[in-house]
């Protein structure tokens, strides 16, 4: 079950720093920081709107953007004042914000413990100092370790946020901050390619030559290849490619260059599914003219691919001409097996089967 959760945006509120690729104001659609009053209305609207009490792993109130702890310490307390009654009301069952790794003292981390938070965010987006510095990002890899480090032995729910394609960074040091994360095990990840925005700097050294971002075929393929590394260590990774809102949908104006796709998060996981696709098809059974894939109800998309291209991919690297799929709710997500071709099931439960053209 995910999450149920009701966001409140403080885009660049506590931020010291202005990062190179960073304009919250773009990303979010919201041109300020509501006040304590504003987030209790935005809440109360939220509640009224969403009435529905779907299954949920937790319901919790959310403080994106911005860097929470690097707040006032009595805007901090308002927030967590105001947000605090939903949990004493039972609507909610904790608070979760996001703030940077270098934010988080001794006393920070005592203040959110009392005001009902529960998970963390780190904004990490690389364990590379030299990239880190490229991006002015102002903390170092160790503040990084050191924080996660904190906020497990504290009690947090801890997530990484990382980025793919930052300045200095063509893929080697994305992979290393991967194998990293792995070794601390932080509870879940954020994966955002960089989007070169208008009013960055990033945009300037883009226009100057000092910058290409990613195309949407490296960042995919990088993509898939880190969210492989974390499905090995059993670390969920919640999400994918930054949400769309006005300001970066195809009207907006906001996004100059780099991997932007509003499926971004469905290219990346079809790539990696794509991937296991071939491995399974390295072992199959036999050489015949058709494959049989085993699959769980709910991947087909993922197996089908964007636009249906994984089938013509398949037949060329495998020879066949038919391509059949078998439904199987015991297979576990986001896995892939080649099935006998003789359509054996080995006892398992079969929901369907189909062909794919």
């Amino acid at each position: 079950m995910r999450p149920w959760i009701a966001p409140i945006f403080l885009a660049h509120l506590g931020c010291i720093h202005r990062c190179v690729f960073c304009n919250q104001y773009e990303i979010t659609g919201s041109p300020c920081a509501p006040t304590p009053q504003g987030v209790r209305e935005r809440l109360e609207s939220f509640f009224r709107a969403r009435k529905d009490r779907r299954p949920a792993s937790v319901r919790q109130i959310a403080f994106y953007g911005g860097s929470f702890s690097r707040l006032n310490v009595a805007l901090q307390e308002d927030y967590l004042g105001i947000a605090r009654e939903y949990v004493q009301r039972g609507w909610v069952d904790s608070i979760r914000i996001s703030t940077r790794p270098d934010a988080l003292s001794e006393g920070q981390i005592t203040l959110l413990r009392r005001g009902c938070v529960r998970t963390v965010e780190l904004g990490i987006q690389s364990l590379s100092d030299r990239v880190l510095a490229a991006s002015r990002r102002g903390h170092s890899r160790r503040d990084s370790l050191e924080a996660i480090g904190r906020l497990r032995e504290a009690g947090f729910e801890v997530g990484a946020q990382m980025m793919l394609g930052l300045p200095g960074d063509r893929g080697a040091e994305s992979l290393e901050t991967a194998e990293v994360l792995c070794a601390v095990k932080p509870d879940f990840v954020r994966i955002y390619p960089v989007l070169v925005l208008r009013g960055t700097e990033l945009a300037a050294r883009m226009q100057e030559g000092l910058y290409r971002p990613l195309d949407l075929e490296e960042a995919v393929s990088l993509g898939a290849r880190l969210l492989e590394r974390f499905d090995s260590a059993s670390i969920p990774v919640i999400r994918i490619g930054l949400q769309e809102t006005d300001g970066l949908g195809p009207q907006g104006g906001s996004v100059l260059a780099g991997p932007h796709h509003p499926a971004f998060g469905h290219l990346v996981r079809s790539s990696s599914y794509y991937r296991k696709m071939l491995s399974a098809l390295a072992h199959r059974p036999s050489s015949s003219a058709s494959i049989r894939f085993r699959i769980h109800p709910r991947d087909r998309s993922l197996l089908c691919g964007h636009q249906g291209i994984h089938a013509s991919l398949l037949r060329r690297e495998s020879g066949v001409s038919t391509i059949e799929i078998e439904e199987d709710e015991s297979v576990p997500r986001g896995h892939v097996e080649c099935a006998d071709p003789s359509g054996r099931m080995g006892g398992r439960k079969r929901t369907g089967a189909w062909r794919i053209s």
